[in-house]
């Protein structure tokens, strides 16, 4: 799974600025950033004002909707951390 080419198409044409700073997804290996002041989204694994982690099972199951994020949470199966305001904006960016 090429998960910045799919966090790219999911937010293209979107407003990134909404987020109020960077987000980076830790997926396994993988790692996606999302910054919301330049708009950029890249795998450059540099500090973020929120940190979100999980597998990449879990992170399929959140993009094709089986699953919900809030739902990876309360098990467990997905972390956060730092700015948790942002993590619940992201959800609007990459649906």
């Amino acid at each position: 799974m090429d998960l910045v080419a799919i966090v790219k198409e999911r937010a293209e044409g979107k407003d990134l600025s909404v987020l109020g700073g960077s987000v980076k997804f830790v997926v396994d290996e993988n790692v996606v950033l999302i910054d919301g002041v330049s708009g950029e989204i890249s795998s450059n694994d540099t500090e973020a004002t929120c940190t979100i982690s999980t597998d990449a099972d879990t992170m399929q199951s959140i993009m094709d909707g089986s699953s919900s994020s809030q739902a990876a949470f309360m098990t467990g199966k997905l972390k956060v951390a730092g700015d948790m305001s942002i993590a619940l904006k992201v959800q609007s960016v990459i649906s």
